[in-house]
């Protein structure tokens, strides 16, 4: 990058937004900040995209030195990093701006004395009236740390020309009550455009280029409709259990609350939504929030289109795999579901009648999240299908074309369709076409999802973060979910580890004569 790039990038965008900001992370003691948001800043830095003079404090309850604090992100820095190598010189440079301050989030009586310490951080850098709070801590202190920042006046009025975005991990609620009720305390002290409600999934280079794809491309716009598609499948699969001492949290979650509500549901919406007037965040989410509004099951009874499962001990490479009730930190009759599918619609003119079936789940052959969109078979079968293994051919029923977009890894974008098989009869044989992104940019590396959600949050651009009705969407269809399951004595339907879950998944598609694709 050049120096008038990196200057250029420094200062901000034409709108006057710039990444001149002090940077505080609270819960700067947990994995998150050492594993993600430190390495992300630190990458921004390096690519010219971060003030040499925005401060970076990290506020948590341990006691610790500014000195051990940077030594700590540096050592875990190492193993993570995405070149396989730190530039010390580099890290020692940007370190400098990384303060830590001890800060227990419970007591209010010691916020005032924390802005004071930012205020002397900030006075130091040149840096004045804009700050980024990110609420890297578990859901439960976002109300009362707000509540400390408001009282201790560290939140400007809704007024002030001073810029505040808070950011917050989720889970936003565990169901549409507690959603609503989270949404209106924090809207007590915070503009809605002083919320930023991360997402990571969509700060992932493949889910972005949906939106290029589809409407910068003008052969395919056209086909994403009833029309032409014949059903949409989206999977987020993860080959791990309980590892990294998860199973506590995860048990209090699920497979529904922890992906499908949120991950899930928003690939379907940019699947989905219409062409936005214009390519910017509000905008965009506009459009997203139709398509969630629009949502509906796809049955009358939720047994019908929503199923669950947990999975159970097997082999897996030739060596035994725990069962989801053997996990550390799991009850022994827990029945939470660590998979989860759905068959819903959109109840909109361009969607209407074209099913969308959603997975997710853990343990399962393999860590990958896609988007298959299938289209209708011609409506006549002029030719013969042939496929071949080898030396090996026989005839198959006619293969309809996917465009398949991969999200984890190796993000890519594939299409499968039709053509001619050498010889001396028409045959039809199934073809490829890929790209993918570690080919076909190999000089450039792909940021993580958090470089390009955090630039977002210091630039101000809002279009890769949830809004609160979008949140209020994907709950109104969930919760309803969430309420049966938990009220049913039934037990979630088990599945081998090391498999694509239940047979419940199964009978969601074969119902209409349709299977899940293997990714």
């Amino acid at each position: 990058m050049s120096e008038g790039s990196t200057a250029e990038s420094a200062r901000g965008t034409a709108d006057g937004s710039t990444t001149d900001a002090c940077i505080v992370i609270f819960g700067a003691s947990g994995d998150l900040t050492a594993r993600k948001l430190l390495p992300a800043l630190f990458h921004l830095w390096v690519d010219g995209y971060l003030s040499d003079r925005s401060p970076i404090v990290g506020a948590a309850r341990r006691a610790k030195t500014d000195e051990e604090f940077r030594n700590e992100i540096f050592d875990n820095l190492k193993l993570i990093s995405r070149s396989g190598a730190v530039d010390a010189a580099k890290w020692a440079e940007f370190s400098k701006r990384m303060f830590y301050r001890q800060l227990d989030l419970s007591r209010p009586e010691e916020f005032p004395a924390f802005g004071e310490s930012l205020t002397e951080l900030e006075r130091a850098a040149g840096i004045a009236n804009k700050r980024v709070f990110y609420m890297a801590t578990t859901p439960d202190l976002f109300v009362p740390t707000i509540e400390s920042l408001s009282q201790a006046k560290l939140i400007p009025g809704r007024n002030s020309e001073q810029v505040l975005r808070v950011v917050f991990e989720k889970p936003f609620g565990r169901d549409l009550d507690s959603a609503r009720e989270l949404g209106a305390n924090l809207g007590r002290m915070l503009r809605e455009d002083q919320i930023y409600r991360i997402d990571h999934y969509l700060g992932k280079e493949t889910v972005q280029n949906l939106l290029l794809f589809r409407f910068g491309n003008a052969i395919f716009e056209p086909l994403f409709n009833r029309t032409h598609v014949d059903h949409v499948q989206i999977t987020v699969a993860e080959a791990q259990g309980m590892e990294h001492g998860r199973g506590g949290y995860y048990d209090n979650s699920g497979a529904l609350r922890d992906v499908l509500q949120n991950h899930v549901l928003q690939l379907l919406a940019l699947v989905a939504m219409e062409a936005p007037s214009s390519f910017r965040g509000k905008e965009i989410r506009d459009e997203k929030v139709k398509v969630l509004d629009a949502l509906a099951p796809a049955a009358n009874s939720i047994d019908k289109w929503a199923v669950r499962g947990q999975y159970t001990s097997s082999l897996i490479n030739g060596k035994q795999a725990a069962g989801y009730l053997q996990e550390d930190r799991i009850p022994p009759e827990s029945r939470t579901e660590t998979f989860a599918a759905m068959e819903v619609r959109i109840d909109n003119w361009r969607w209407a009648g074209v099913p969308f079936y959603l997975r997710t789940g853990k343990r399962m052959p393999r860590r990958v999240s896609e988007i298959a969109i299938q289209f209708k078979l011609p409506p006549l079968h002029l030719f013969k299908t042939v496929e071949c293994e080898g030396d090996i051919c026989e005839l198959v029923e006619a293969r309809p074309n996917q465009l398949v977009f991969r999200i984890q890894p190796s993000e890519s974008i594939s299409l499968t369709c039709s053509a001619k098989r050498p010889g001396m009869q028409y045959q039809i044989h199934p073809v490829n076409l890929d790209f993918a992104f570690d080919e076909g940019f190999k000089q450039l590396a792909l940021p993580e999802a958090y470089e390009r959600l955090l630039l977002d949050v210091l630039r101000g651009d809002s279009t890769l973060f949830m809004r609160n009705d979008e949140l209020d969407a994907a709950w109104r269809l969930v919760t309803p979910v969430l309420n049966a399951w938990e009220g049913s004595p039934d037990r979630p339907e088990e599945y081998a580890a090391g498999t694509w879950g239940p047979a419940g998944s199964e009978r969601l598609l074969a119902s209409a004569g349709r299977k899940w694709r293997l990714p």
